[in-house]
């Protein structure tokens, strides 16, 4: 780990623009020159802050009840912080504040996509662009798809970006001895697959489609 994937977090109460009585609180996040700041959700009155604790002086069950919220704060920045550490991800202010807040955008899963396919296929199947036995191989290869995940990884999907070309070498295996595919049959669902990942490349979901094929 380089200094750059360390971080500080601090607290600080800030004058709102209109007259109150107490200031709301901020946290500001900072890594390898990075800041990011955000409000907390919490207030106190001014004459209790002690900038140099980040924390209330305040003696009142308000103020001691605060001063416990901060540190459980702190205390689930430093869990973020870690797991990102263990695995080995890119750390900075904008991602720590949000793993806290929980906005994190979810990862794009494979089987997931496939479906959203599926319904395209179901339009064209509507209108007449594509057969059934076309629209029925989609839909086919995607719960096999999602039978390989189980039987390999016991899971029912897995990120997009996750896939890799070895692991489609795995699935045709998995056509041909699982599902008994002919050579022919096969070939027609890793078309499937790769149909889905240049959707998903156009998506912006992967970015390089020749890592998985």
């Amino acid at each position: 780990m380089t200094s750059e994937s360390y971080f500080t977090l601090t607290f600080y109460a800030r004058k709102p623009k209109t007259e109150k009585i107490e200031y709301p609180i901020y946290a500001r996040i900072s890594v390898g020159g990075q800041m990011t700041e955000f409000t907390i959700g919490r207030s106190v009155n001014p004459k209790h802050w002690n900038q140099k604790r980040n924390q209330s002086d305040g003696t009142s069950r308000r103020d001691k009840e605060l001063n416990k919220f901060l540190e459980m704060v702190r205390a689930r920045f430093c869990e973020i912080h870690n797991m990102l550490i263990r695995e080995n991800k890119l750390v900075n202010p904008a991602i720590l504040k949000a793993h806290y807040l929980g906005t994190m955008d979810k990862p794009k899963m494979m089987c997931e996509v496939f479906h959203e396919t599926n319904e395209k296929r179901k339009e064209e199947l509507d209108r007449g662009d594509i057969v059934k036995p076309t629209y029925q191989r989609w839909t086919r290869c995607a719960d096999y798809l999602a039978d390989f995940f189980r039987l390999h990884y016991k899971v029912d999907d897995l990120p997009i970006k996750d896939v890799t070309s070895g692991m489609l070498d795995d699935f045709e295996h998995f056509l041909r001895m699982k599902k008994s595919c002919a050579n022919n049959a096969a070939v027609r669902y890793l078309r499937c697959v790769k149909n889905v990942l240049q959707y998903a490349l156009a998506h912006k979901w992967i970015t390089h489609f020749m890592a998985v094929w």
